[in-house]
């Protein structure tokens, strides 16, 4: 029988000379402390009308520079690779032109499978409710957009898939220790974008799930081509065609429903009892399995 992760072994080969776990956990320590103190650099950098649209977010420019700033945690990692680990940022990602061809592939894929669903009824863009942004600046948007989202996956993707899971591979020969455990570290970082404990539990339950989707991705492939694409997909649907007014990172979408206070909405743990909210919940696991079946055909293995 054939091994689906025949691949990984070279993926992981760079991160084999140099793997002591202190090396790792170091690496962990200082690019989350990157990430955290990164917004507060910018935040004292920036000029005022600049500083204030980045942390609102909810204008098409402070939500650009929100996606951008994930960049600033890459370069952390990037620089920090060659003085932990002797290597460089190719090693992270598994063959160059490989991974661009998956990348190209799996959003095609994803995406048209999305695109699909949008279509199909109900469609929320026809709850007069919803208000369309001018479709012209939307469209000179979102290369731009896409660009800034490519820079967010593109980060995460380089330390959760690529870093972390090349690093814990060669520590362990367990997918408990290089595929699950970072899926569930990325999916615990989600937790802070919930408004409450019910709704923090589900982004963290989908993000690990969506990490999961990705690390085998990578397995499978021997780069981060794929979990890139994958990636970038769902967040192009998920944050440039939906957002709710003056919430965060609401400045890309093209519809866009009223503002509701997310204050006064219940996000205790109790409603995870809810029939509603368990269906979401399920409905986003289920969405996570048929993007990752949509990536699996598209690159046939």
């Amino acid at each position: 029988m054939n091994d689906p992760y025949r691949a990984h072994a070279a993926f992981i080969r760079p991160a084999w000379p140099v793997r002591d776990i202190w090396r790792v956990l170091t690496m962990i320590l200082l690019v989350e402390l990157i990430f955290v103190l990164s917004p507060v650099g910018l935040v004292l950098l920036l000029p005022d009308a600049a500083r204030d649209a980045y942390v609102a977010g909810t204008s098409a420019f402070g939500t650009l520079l929100q996606f951008f700033s994930f960049g600033v945690a890459g370069l952390g990692l990037v620089g920090l690779l060659p003085v932990l680990h002797r290597r460089g940022f190719w090693s992270l990602v598994g063959g160059r032109s490989a991974a661009w061809a998956k990348l190209i592939q799996v959003v095609w894929a994803v995406g048209l499978v999305l695109l699909v669903v949008e279509m199909l009824p109900p469609r929320p863009f026809a709850d007069e409710a919803v208000m369309m942004r001018d479709v012209g600046t939307w469209l000179l948007l979102l290369p731009v957009g896409l660009l800034a989202l490519l820079v967010q996956v593109g980060t995460e993707e380089l330390f959760f898939r690529g870093y972390l899971q090349q690093q814990l591979a060669c520590l362990s020969q367990s997918r408990w220790a290089w595929m699950v455990f970072p899926s569930v570290l990325f999916g615990a970082l989600h937790y802070a974008n919930g408004y409450g404990p019910a709704d923090g539990l589900i982004w963290a339950v989908w993000a690990a799930l969506l990490g999961l989707a990705c690390a085998d991705l990578t397995a499978r492939t021997g780069n981060l081509g794929a979990a890139i694409g994958l990636h970038l997909a769902n967040n192009a649907f998920a944050l440039l065609l939906y957002a709710v007014a003056d919430w965060p990172a609401s400045g890309l979408a093209l519809f866009v429903y009223p503002y509701e206070d997310p204050a006064v909405l219940d996000y205790s743990l109790a409603t995870l009892l809810d029939p509603s909210v368990i269906v979401q919940a399920l409905t986003l696991g289920f969405w996570v399995l048929v993007m990752w079946l949509a990536a699996r055909i598209a690159i046939k293995r």
